[in-house]
């Protein structure tokens, strides 16, 4: 069980829901509580879960059952998250994560990614992709409900060796995670400053990606000022913040402070193991979990 308030480490409260909604996210809630191998999630989960799927009620309790089911399943990526271990601080101290401070006028939040040391022996793949999770959970406990992200990755400085660093099993579990069981709306992933190479990457990616991510995928060999536009990036692009290098920083400092403890206490947030039935109980007694799975609608 989790000791501190999760998916919003500052609201303990259910959030107010929009009225329309307030009965689904109660009746997600009660599902929820009705399923033993889900000791931890919230109600604030429900809601989450809900506007991601855009309210669909059977997405949402399979992004939830599929989210819970990873986490079970991957304990290279979703146990011991302490952000103060060797391999995340050698991922924070090799990138740059950044949640730009300007929502569009859409309400989405813009997350910016890049390498800061080019040098591939500084990535561990696993641990980049423990690192990426655990910022974007805290990024989700920061924003609240946001009615969307739109992410930039940019691949300026990286080379041949990073690929040949990529293990195929954390990115199993990356691309699964992220296509049917991240609780955000997602809504454009641009690929800017594309390397040479890029044909090489999707090769390897493309068998992993559904459709509907596909869609969302943009490549350019321009920066993201020629994408985003400068007013709502960092004085590096030419917009009004501060430095991506002064904003990681800032947020790198966020994640070791205030959120170390409740980073580790999310660990708890995983379907449990099935529990044996006693001796003449009927094997039906342990409620079973929903079997299907299907992807997020992303809209």
């Amino acid at each position: 069980m989790t000791t501190l308030s999760h998916p919003f480490k500052d609201s303990p409260e259910p959030l107010e829901v929009p009225k329309q909604y307030a009965a689904d996210v109660d009746a997600l809630y009660e599902w929820i509580k009705d399923q033993p191998r889900f000791p931890a999630f919230s109600k604030n989960h429900a809601h989450l879960f809900l506007h991601a799927c855009l309210w669909q009620m059977e997405d949402a309790k399979k992004a939830l059952q599929k989210y819970a089911q990873i986490h079970a399943n991957s304990p290279e990526i979703f146990d011991n998250r302490d952000i103060m271990s060797a391999g995340v601080q050698m991922t924070l101290n090799a990138t740059h994560m950044v949640a730009l401070p300007r929502t569009t006028p859409e309400g989405y939040r813009l997350l910016y990614y890049r390498l800061s040391d080019t040098d591939p022996s500084k990535m561990n793949f696993a641990e980049a992709v423990k690192s990426f999770c655990m910022f974007n959970d805290v990024q989700i406990s920061v924003d609240g409900i946001m009615e969307g992200y739109i992410v930039v990755f940019d691949m300026k400085g990286v080379r041949l060796g990073h690929l040949a660093r990529v293990q195929f099993g954390p990115l199993r579990v990356f691309m699964s995670y992220i296509q049917d069981a991240h609780p955000v709306r997602l809504k454009k992933i641009y690929i800017v400053h594309t390397a040479s190479f890029i044909n090489q990457v999707m090769a390897l990616v493309k068998p992993l990606i559904k459709s509907e991510l596909l869609g969302l995928l943009q490549f350019t060999a321009a920066g993201p000022e020629e994408i985003v536009g400068v007013d709502y990036l960092p004085k590096d692009f030419g917009g009004p913040f501060d430095e991506v290098a002064t904003m990681h920083a800032e947020q790198k400092r966020r994640l070791e402070t205030e959120y170390r403890e409740w980073l580790l206490d999310s660990s708890a947030l995983k379907e449990a193991p099935k529990q044996k039935p006693n001796a003449g109980a009927s094997a039906n007694a342990i409620k079973p979990p929903v079997k299907a799975f299907r992807g997020l609608e992303i809209d």
